[in-house]
């Protein structure tokens, strides 16, 4: 398995932990995991696309900032949103932009905004609700990549994320 099934794994199994009321604890590992998940899975393609040897995949994938993914999941979506609008990013994709890409993108930052919460915020509470909903977001978007990965529109979010393609 990944490194990415194993932490939506972990997150599932944290979301659903302890009978009647659960710690928060859990539930805030399982929202932090359930991002960490979709990140890792972002990363390790981006990573396998950019350099093909192995022993350089470690290397690149540290090189990616959770800051610099987001801000292309943000470009791609405000594309998404004004197709004919100025944007830095409109250059570099193609249309029509798909739904599950965007989906994918809008996951990324929602799952981004949950886990600081989770893992800052000590004055939040959390349901099992709130954690499951984490969890499935994360599941929905890692199973729509698949098909998206090797997309011009999935390869510039990558390069984007990468730094390689930004606003100028």
């Amino acid at each position: 398995m990944t490194l990415a099934a194993d932490l939506l794994d972990q997150a599932a199994h944290l979301a659903a932990l302890e009978r009647g009321k659960p710690k928060q604890a859990s539930l805030r590992r399982a929202i932090s995991s359930a991002y960490y998940s979709l990140f890792h899975l972002i990363v390790d393609d981006a990573s396998r696309y950019l350099v093909s040897g192995s022993r350089l995949r470690p290397a690149v994938a540290r090189s990616f900032e959770h800051q610099a993914v987001r801000a292309a999941a943000e470009a791609l979506g405000a594309v998404s949103r004004k197709p004919t609008g100025e944007h830095w990013f409109r250059p570099h994709v193609n249309d029509p932009l798909s739904p599950d890409l965007t989906f994918i993108c809008d996951a990324f930052i929602n799952l981004q905004e949950r886990r600081h919460k989770a893992d800052y915020d000590t004055g939040a509470t959390f349901t099992r609700v709130q954690a499951s909903g984490a969890v499935s977001m994360a599941r929905n978007a890692q199973l729509l990549w698949p098909p998206q990965r090797n997309t011009h529109n999935a390869r510039a979010f990558i390069l984007a994320s990468a730094k390689l393609l930004r606003a100028r």
